[in-house]
C-alpha cells in the first residue's frame, strides 16, 4: 500500500488548493438609488470576481498575488 503513498498526497494537495479557491474572504456591494450596481468578491486563492446588474457589461475575473 505504500506505492500509493504520492498519489494520495497529490490528491490532497489539489483538494486543499479547490477548497482555498472556494473560500470567500470579502464581498463589496455597490448600491445606487437603492438598488446594487456592482458586485465584488475576493476568494482566498487570489481571485477576484466583479458582477454588474447591467447584464450588458460582462462579468469580470481577475486575479491578483497576495
Amino acid at each position: 500500500m505504500t506505492q500509493y503513498d504520492e498519489s494520495v498526497e497529490q490528491q490532497r494537495q489539489i483538494l486543499e488548493l479547490e477548497k482555498q479557491a472556494k473560500r470567500v474572504v470579502g464581498i463589496d456591494t455597490r448600491y445606487k438609488d437603492g438598488l446594487w450596481y456592482k458586485q465584488t468578491v475576493d476568494y482566498a486563492d487570489g481571485r477576484s470576481v466583479t458582477e454588474y446588474r447591467d447584464k450588458r457589461r460582462a462579468t469580470i475575473e481577475e486575479h491578483y498575488e497576495r
